[in-house]
C-alpha cells in the first residue's frame, strides 16, 4: 500500500492533469480512478492497477488510456498523458484512438452478420463478387482466418502501385491486385498467413452486399446502435475534416506519424474508438446484441489446424477476426492486438471467468502488450479473496511480441 501511495504522491507532486469522467474517485493527486464492482475486486486491486500504469508512464513513457472490466463492469480505468501535446490536450476514457488491426474484429462481426441475416456465405468465392479477381479457391472464411495467402498491400511501394496513385482506397488496392497479379504468398488453405489485404476485401464485400459504404454500415449496424459515440472511421481522404482521435506519436520528441499511401484503406485499420466504447463493444458480443452465440461459437473456434500454422507455438491460433490463445485448462483467452503509426493496442478476453483488459496507446510503446502484470494483478487478489483460486500463470496474457 505504501508502494501506491508513493506513486500518487508522486504523480501529485508533478503536476500532471487527468480527465477521467463519470463514477469516478478522486484521488490526493486530482487524477481519477475508477473503482467499480468492488464485490469482486476491491480498492486494493485498482490501487495496484493504478500504481502498475503510473510506473508505465514514468518509466517507459506509457501515454494511453486502460480499462479492465469483470463481467463488463469497470474495475479499473485510467488515463494517462496527452491527447494531442502540442495543445496540452490530455486524454480521457472517452478519447478515441486509432484501433489499427483491431479493427478486424468489427469488420468479421459486420461480415457475420450479413451471413446471419442470409446475405452472405462463408464458403462464398472472390469471384461472386469480383468476377475479374485473378486468384481462385479462396472464400470468404478462407479471407477471415487469413488463410488466402494473398500478398500483403501495407508493403506495397509507391513503385508497384504508380506514380499517379496518391493514396490507396480498398478499390485502387482490388485494382492493383486484378491489372498486376502480384504472386501469392502460398496457395490458399495451406496455412496462416497474416495479412491486411484479405480483411480489405472483406470490407468491399460488406459494401458489395449491403449496398452502402463499408464507413456507414457500421455506423448503421454496430457503432449507433450500440451507442459508441466515440467511435468512428477516419482516413486520409478525410483530411479536410476535423479529427476528434488521439493525434498518433513516434517513440521520440513527440514527433507525430505522416501519413501514408495507405491510409486510404479500412475493414483492416482506420477504426478509431475510446476505452469506453471497446467496453460497450464486449459487452454487445457478450449479450448476442451483434451476433449469435453460434456465430460466436464459430469466430472464437480455431480455424488453423493444419501442421504449418503456428509451428512453434501449437497454443495459438485464428478464428474469424480473432487471435486466440490456450490457457491450461483448455480453454482460449479471444484477443486481438493493433499496431499502426504509434499506436500500439490491446484489447484482450478471458470469456471464461469473465476479464477483459483493454490497453489504447497514441505513443509508439511496445510495452503496451506485455499485460502478464495485470493478470497477475486479478489472480492475486482472487487467491487474498478465496474466490476462484488460482496462481498467477494459470491465466496467461496474449504473447508479447507485438503480433497485429
Amino acid at each position: 500500500m505504501g508502494f501506491v501511495l508513493t506513486l500518487l504522491a508522486l504523480t501529485f507532486l508533478c503536476g500532471l492533469v487527468y480527465a477521467v469522467p463519470g463514477g469516478t474517485t478522486p484521488s490526493p493527486d486530482g487524477k481519477d480512478i475508477v473503482i467499480n464492482n468492488v464485490e469482486v475486486v476491491d480498492q486494493m486491486t485498482a490501487g495496484q492497477l493504478e500504481a502498475y500504469y503510473t510506473r508505465r508512464h514514468f518509466t517507459d513513457g506509457f501515454n494511453g488510456c486502460v480499462m479492465v472490466a469483470k463481467d463488463g463492469k469497470p474495475l479499473y480505468s485510467g488515463a494517462f498523458g496527452y491527447a494531442n501535446i502540442a495543445s496540452n490536450d490530455t486524454l480521457s476514457t472517452q478519447t478515441s484512438f486509432q484501433l489499427a488491426s483491431v479493427t478486424k474484429t468489427f469488420t468479421s462481426a459486420g461480415v457475420l452478420r450479413l451471413i446471419e441475416e442470409g446475405r452472405l456465405s462463408l464458403d462464398d468465392s472472390i469471384q461472386q463478387f469480383f468476377p475479374d479477381f485473378p486468384y481462385h479457391g479462396i472464400t470468404v472464411k478462407i479471407l477471415l482466418s487469413h488463410r488466402s495467402g494473398l500478398p500483403d498491400y501495407i508493403y506495397w511501394d509507391q513503385h508497384f502501385i504508380g506514380d499517379g496513385v496518391a493514396y490507396l482506397t480498398n478499390q485502387t488496392m482490388l485494382d492493383l491486385l486484378i491489372a498486376k497479379k502480384p504472386p501469392l504468398k502460398t496457395r490458399p488453405d495451406r496455412l496462416f498467413n497474416y495479412c491486411n489485404t484479405n480483411y480489405a476485401l472483406l470490407a468491399l464485400i460488406i459494401e458489395k452486399v449491403s449496398g452502402v459504404t463499408y464507413k456507414q454500415y457500421m455506423q448503421d449496424a454496430i457503432f449507433g446502435p450500440l451507442g459508441m459515440t466515440n467511435t468512428f472511421i477516419y482516413t486520409i481522404q478525410d483530411t479536410d475534416s476535423v479529427h476528434s482521435g488521439a493525434t498518433c506519436y513516434q517513440a521520440r520528441k513527440w514527433k507525430e506519424w505522416r501519413w501514408a499511401f495507405s491510409d486510404g484503406v479500412v475493414g483492416d485499420k482506420n477504426i478509431y474508438s475510446s476505452v469506453e466504447d471497446m467496453l460497450k463493444w464486449d459487452n454487445a458480443l457478450k449479450e448476442g446484441k451483434i451476433l449469435s452465440a453460434e456465430m460466436l461459437e464459430e469466430a472464437y473456434k480455431p480455424h488453423n489446424t493444419d501442421r504449418y500454422s503456428f509451428a512453434k507455438d501449437k497454443r495459438r491460433n485464428y478464428g474469424y477476426g480473432w487471435r486466440m490463445l490456450k490457457q491450461t485448462d483448455g480453454s482460449y483467452l479471444i484477443y486481438h492486438n493493433g499496431n499502426w503509426h504509434g499506436c500500439n493496442n490491446v484489447f484482450c478476453r478471458n470469456l471464461k471467468e469473465g476479464y477483459t483488459v483493454i490497453v489504447l496507446g497514441n505513443k509508439e510503446n511496445g510495452a503496451n502488450y506485455q499485460t502478464q502484470p495485470v493478470w497477475d494483478i486479478i489472480s492475486r487478489v482472487k487467491n487474498d479473496q478465496n474466490i476462484a483460486a488460482s496462481t498467477p500463470s494459470s491465466t496467461p496474457a496474449q504473447p508479447q511480441d507485438g503480433e497485429q
